[in-house]
């Protein structure tokens, strides 16, 4: 299996439609679910966090959860809370305009044509997380009224990946396991519960010829593949008028409703990617834009020294925002925060339980960063 994904997918439905309160894995789910019924490769490769194991799959349906969600506490405007690098400045109050008008404005300050790679160059992609892993006990059949408990850590993480002009060459991934470590909450004291520990596919460098670094995982990825995020077919075969883009987003999600919210958290999973082309991340905004519900709600988020406006969209148990300059167009990451009844009872709403910070560049030579 490439990711846990792959687990979850053979999981019986009422396990993946389960009311319980599942953190980031419910977002797996949310993905694979969707991913029934559209392009089953899109989102595999990059979903790197998620350890491939199927003990995890198993825990689930036990009742036993491993999860991940990301960081911390300090006030921030929006009343939400503040990560560690992700600070909120004092800048002009831009949440005078409409979510609509800032993703408008930003698809319009997209200026840049994307970077023509050269023969020996990659593409660097680097992305700065901070997950949630924790435990979740399932309450009894025998006793559905039960409180669940468990616990929630922030964990800090990075990826970073380089990708050859020529793509169907070596790809290199380097995934880190950062110092970084905050207790998020729990039904037991802290000093009760275990800190996260780093699994077999939480470090190391892989290589492999487009992007595939698990190559025995199954189905094989394939170059080329237009289904698969990691592809510039993919992007090819995209549509780029924003509504023929809503429709798109809409067939994606289908079998979990095609909900506004959960449309939205498809649209910055892709995003997410480091990999949508400038004209194509500017239709991208502007069907965001058109969703109900879609808000601005932070005016300045920092993120690894870089300033953003803060847009989602809202339901009672989380929110999910993705990050833009609107000076430039640049996507500079996304975050989650917990709703006014928060997936885990000891989340406190507000809480930003979700952050990740997306850096690319060119470079001239693999493991180069500069």
């Amino acid at each position: 299996m490439r990711d846990l994904d792959d687990a979850l997918d053979q999981l019986n439905h009422a396990a993946r439609h389960s009311d319980a309160p599942l953190g980031d894995v419910r977002a797996r789910v949310l993905a694979a679910a969707a991913a029934e019924e559209s392009p089953r490769r899109a989102h595999r490769s990059r979903r790197w966090f998620l350890p491939v194991a199927a003990a995890a799959a198993a825990a689930l349906i036990a009742g036993t959860v491993v999860t991940r969600g990301e960081p911390a506490p300090q006030p921030s405007t929006g009343g939400t809370q503040a990560l560690p690098g992700a600070t909120t400045s004092v800048v002009p109050d831009v949440t005078l305009l409409s979510a609509r008008e800032m993703l408008n404005n930003a698809a319009d300050a997209i200026k840049t044509v994307d970077p023509q790679l050269a023969p020996g160059q990659y593409r660097y992609i680097a992305e700065h997380a901070w997950y949630s892993r924790g435990v979740q006990h399932g309450v009894s059949v025998d006793a559905p009224d039960q409180t669940i408990k468990g616990y929630t850590y922030l964990k800090e993480t990075a990826r970073e990946v380089w990708i050859p002009q020529d793509q169907t060459q070596d790809w290199l991934e380097k995934r880190s396991w950062l110092p970084g470590v905050r207790w998020l909450g729990g039904s037991i004291p802290q000093s009760e519960a275990d800190e996260p520990r780093a699994m077999d596919t939480d470090t190391g460098e892989r290589r492999g010829k487009c992007g595939d670094f698990f190559p025995k995982s199954q189905p094989r990825k394939v170059c080329g593949d237009p289904t698969d995020w990691d592809s510039p077919e993919f992007y090819t075969a995209l549509p780029r008028d924003p509504e023929a883009i809503v429709e798109y987003l809409r067939e994606a999600t289908a079998h979990r409703g095609s909900a506004p919210a959960t449309m939205f958290h498809w649209g910055v999973e892709i995003l997410r990617a480091g990999l949508m082309p400038a004209d194509l991340r500017a239709s991208w905004y502007r069907a965001l834009a058109l969703l109900d519900g879609v808000t601005v709600y932070d005016a300045a988020v920092t993120l690894d020294g870089r300033t953003g406006t803060a847009i989602g969209i809202e339901d009672v148990h989380e929110r999910r925002d993705l990050i833009v300059d609107p000076a430039t167009g640049e996507f500079i990451g996304e975050r989650t925060v917990a709703g006014p009844q928060p997936h885990d009872a000891w989340i406190t709403p507000g809480t930003v339980t979700g952050f990740s910070s997306i850096t690319t560049k060119v470079v001239n030579s693999l493991g180069e960063t500069g």
